[in-house]
Order: C-alpha cells, then structure tokens, then sequence
C-alpha cells in the first residue's frame, strides 16, 4: 500500500490534491489514514494554500479545525490568506480569519491579503481585510 503522504514530480502529496481539487470526503479519509497537514510542494504551498486559492470554504475550514497553520508561507511567502485574497473567495477569506489568519502579515516584498484583494478587483474581499487588519490593530 502506497503511503498517504507520497510526492508526485511537483512535490504534491494526495492530501494537497484533493484540497486543490475540492475532495472533502477523501481529505476525510486521508486525514484518517495519517495524512501529513504540514506537507509542502515543491513551492512551499500546503493543503490549505490550495485550499484558500480555490475556494474550499469547507475544506480550509475542515483542515484548520485539524490543525492546519493559518500563517503559514509558500517559498514567496504567500499566506493562505493571501491566496484568497488574491482570487476573491470571500467565504473563505473569512473561514481563515476565524481560524485565526493574520491580515497583517506581508510577503517579502511587503504585500499585504488587503492589497492582494484591492490589486486584484476584489473590492469586498478588501473590505473584509481592511476591517479584520483594524480589528487586530485594536487588540495589539
């Protein structure tokens, strides 16, 4: 039997593909089966990065009650957060700010999920930044 959390050529394991993909009931049985949440690809993304990026509400949402890092960065030092922001999955961006996701973090060349949202023409999703980055302002 093939272990659960085998690399393909670009680094990704079964886990992050079925994130990618929007496989809930095999992420299930995956995580069930011992799959590794902090499992990278070849560019430093998790399961929860493709998650973010596609939209999986449930998904994101399933592998941070798991245990899933919210803050966690890709080789360009991408959050989940970012990701969504960065293709406006509003529903998500907020399953991920529940789930603790910092908005102010910035990658390495200083770009915040906000600006992700805003440079992208993802005006709610900037609201949604915006409001969330006061709010951890205030409790700082």
């Amino acid at each position: 039997m093939q272990s659960v959390n085998v690399k393909d050529k670009d680094g990704h394991t079964p886990l992050i593909n079925a994130a990618r993909e929007g496989q809930k009931e095999f992420i299930i049985d995956l995580l069930h089966r011992g799959a590794d949440l902090t499992s990278t690809s070849s560019k430093g993304k998790t399961a929860l990065h493709y998650a973010a990026a596609n939209g999986h509400t449930d998904i994101a949402a399933m592998l941070i009650e798991k245990g899933a890092d919210t803050d966690v960065r890709d080789g360009q030092g991408h959050t989940p957060l970012m990701l969504a922001a960065i293709y406006g999955c509003n529903k998500t961006i907020q399953a991920l700010l529940d789930g603790g996701a910092d908005p102010r973090l910035r990658t390495k060349v200083g770009t915040t999920a906000a600006q992700y949202a805003e440079n992208n023409n993802h005006p709610l999703a900037a609201a949604l930044l915006k409001k969330a980055e006061r709010a951890k302002q205030g409790n700082a």
